[in-house]
């Protein structure tokens, strides 16, 4: 009698990196969306965005978690706040390493500031503002220069990193030219998508009951 032998698989099929790489595709594609529309559109259009990224994430979480793992959705609102987060922080550095992208295409200037105006916020800080104005009186492209502390005085001179086009505001040379916006983004987004897939790797494992204690 002859038996017939079943091939031997080739391969494990993972069904859930495919589930998740679709997701990371499609929330990193909207990521660049939310910095662009920050460099070339409005506030109002980022919020909008940043809240469809939030509603997609929020869905793509319960897929990923498959159905009965998590009744009371409790792993996929605490992962979902943790988003809520990185992506909030990714957007403000990728407002910041977008202006350092568009000034590195500009030049530097020696500019004398004209005024400085303390802006405190509801929190305590307080934010300075400092407007410039060339050598020849011209007022600098991109409004004033913003400082974290008062650094400068009326009349000083500085130097800085400008638009000509007037799409940012200025900064100092090695604020313009620092990449730690940048790898902020990078790693923030990196974060969601670790996250992201550790919840198709184990998401759809049911918990664990406790066992019930014997009478």
């Amino acid at each position: 009698m002859t038996f017939a032998r079943s091939a031997p698989a080739t391969g494990t099929t993972r069904p859930w990196l495919g589930r998740a790489a679709a997701l990371i595709t499609v929330l990193t594609c909207l990521f660049i969306g939310i910095v662009l529309a920050g460099g070339y559109v409005g506030t109002l259009l980022v919020v909008g965005l940043v809240v469809l990224y939030l509603v997609l994430a929020g869905v793509g979480l319960v897929k990923l978690r498959g159905p009965g793992s998590d009744p009371g959705y409790k792993d996929v609102g605490g992962a979902l706040a943790l988003v809520a987060l990185a992506v909030i922080m990714a957007t403000a550095a990728g407002g910041d390493a977008w202006q350092n992208l568009v000034l590195s295409s500009g030049r530097e200037v020696n500019a004398v500031v004209v005024s400085a105006k303390a802006d405190k916020s509801s929190r305590g800080s307080t934010t300075w503002s400092y407007a410039l104005a060339s050598a020849d009186g011209a007022g600098v492209p991109g409004g004033p220069l913003a400082q974290d502390s008062e650094r400068f005085r009326p009349g000083d001179t500085v130097t800085v990193r400008m638009d000509p086009a007037g799409r940012v505001a200025p900064k100092l040379p090695g604020e313009a030219g620092s990449t730690a916006s940048l790898w902020s983004v990078i790693g923030l987004n990196a974060g969601i998508a670790v996250l992201l897939l550790w919840f198709a790797r184990f998401g759809s494992r049911p918990r664990r009951k406790a066992p019930s204690a014997a009478a």
